[in-house]
């Protein structure tokens, strides 16, 4: 039987990390991939999904989830810049 709702990228929130991400960094990155995975909910529960909208939601969240992955290894100058743009970036898909 397949899946009622198919999976856009895996969420590696729940994996324990490796203790040298910055936690500013990794709060922004997975609150942008929580707002792209509401974001894609809320389209594909219309009665008329944007398949273009749910295509390029779909394709940012798995960029976050390469950056969140990247996270990991980071050095502490690559964390700053990781969590610097992902807190620009929520800031602006919050922005009404």
């Amino acid at each position: 039987m397949p899946d009622p709702q198919p999976h856009d990228s895996p969420d590696y929130s729940g994996l324990p990390t490796s203790g040298h991400e910055d936690t500013q960094a990794l709060d922004a990155v997975q609150a942008v991939a929580a707002w792209y995975r509401a974001q894609i909910g809320a389209e594909r529960a219309k009665p008329a999904p944007d398949t273009e909208r749910i295509d390029h939601w779909t394709a940012a969240l798995h960029a976050t989830t390469a950056d969140r992955i990247r996270l990991q290894a980071a050095d502490l100058e690559e964390q700053t810049e990781i969590g610097a743009r992902y807190t620009m970036l929520l800031a602006e898909l919050m922005r009404p």
